[in-house]
């Protein structure tokens, strides 16, 4: 009895439980089979990725990154998603080769908190991720990513109450709009 109660008082809570996204300049898209035509944004699962504060430091840390890519085609979304293990792989294995420094990284707090798809980067960043979007395009065997943003910190996976139960199971991969 004091099961049923528990799950039926969850029930009527759980609508009530949702929280944000963090990512506050992009959003979680619910497009249930029907996306617009152009480019879309795809969030891959935070990581811990290897990281060096200059080129020159010799140490290197592990710190929590989370990767946006920018699809051409929308409809080429969950061709990408099916191979985020591959593409996980693709970057973990480039990183621990060349670790990331630390001026790569995109930080929301020195943009108040927004994630901006579309931002400026200097000479040095554009050759960094022209050199991902190879091994990551070669990864999943198409050239469907055209640019990518890798966020400095974690951004939460999925927008509903569910996501935030224990034992929830979220894809490693998730469209933002």
């Amino acid at each position: 009895m004091n099961r049923l109660t528990t799950s039926i008082v969850l029930i009527f809570i759980a609508p009530f439980l949702t929280f944000g996204a963090e990512a506050a300049g992009v959003e979680k898209k619910r497009s249930y089979g029907l996306r617009k035509e152009g480019t879309a944004h795809i969030q891959l699962r935070s990581m811990m990725a290897p990281i060096k504060k200059t080129a020159k430091s010799k140490r290197v840390a592990t710190s929590p990154v989370t990767v946006i890519m920018t699809v051409s085609d929308s409809k080429r979304v969950g061709a990408v998603c099916n191979n985020s293990p591959r593409i996980n792989d693709a970057l973990m294995g480039v990183w621990h080769k060349n670790p990331i420094l630390q001026d790569y990284l995109y930080v929301r707090k020195d943009h108040k908190g927004k994630t901006n798809v579309n931002y400026r980067r200097t000479k040095a960043q554009k050759a960094q991720d022209k050199r991902l979007l190879n091994v990551i395009n070669k990864a999943i065997g198409a050239n469907d990513v055209t640019q990518i943003l890798i966020v400095g910190g974690i951004m939460q996976m999925g927008g509903g109450a569910v996501t935030k139960l224990p034992f929830s199971s979220v894809n490693g991969c998730d469209e933002l709009e």
